[in-house]
């Protein structure tokens, strides 16, 4: 990997991040998230998640490990701790290359740690993130943070995200 295939590091400023939705064609998501849509790892997003996104994540990942195949699928697991000192709920996530464990790899696993601002960066620099779209009725489609098409209507109301499956009122991916 070269410094220029080197991933960027999350913004550090909560003010430069939106609330969107994000997905990975029709494998993951899409999942509510917030990002900075400027940083980018080869043109992919960077999404940070609340932990309870990050359980819908990592269901969807053992999911398809099971049904694809572990050699072809990171799995990422959320392994539960009780609560810490300020009564947080306490939990480790784990990242699991399973490509890369027979290899005898460091890179196998690693912890995923939550930023200050308590959200997750699952997959960023390593995954094919982007924009969940919605369908507009006149035939545009946008970006999900973008909530009026150019024609000017605004955005259906639907509550149906993280993982749910697309229908005509749900993003769809980009």
């Amino acid at each position: 990997m070269t410094d220029t295939d080197q991933p960027q590091q999350p913004a550090a400023t909560a003010s430069r991040l939106i609330n969107t939705r994000v997905c990975i064609d029709d494998m993951l998501g899409p999942y509510d998230a917030k990002l900075n849509p400027n940083n980018r790892w080869n043109g992919w997003l960077f999404p940070n998640f609340t932990l309870d996104t990050v359980r819908k994540i990592a269901a969807r990942t053992q999911e398809a490990a099971d049904e694809y195949g572990h050699d072809v699928t990171d799995t990422i697991y959320v392994i539960d701790g009780g609560i810490d000192r300020e009564g947080e709920p306490r939990a480790v996530v784990l990242h699991v290359s399973w490509q890369w464990f027979d290899e005898g790899s460091q890179t196998a696993a690693s912890i995923i740690q939550p930023h200050d601002d308590g959200l997750y960066s699952v997959g960023g620099g390593a995954w094919t993130w982007h924009f969940a779209t919605w369908a507009c009725i006149c035939g545009g489609e946008e970006e999900w943070h973008v909530t009026h098409c150019e024609c000017g209507l605004p955005r259906p109301d639907d509550e149906a995200a993280d993982g749910a499956a697309p229908d005509t009122a749900t993003p769809t991916g980009a």
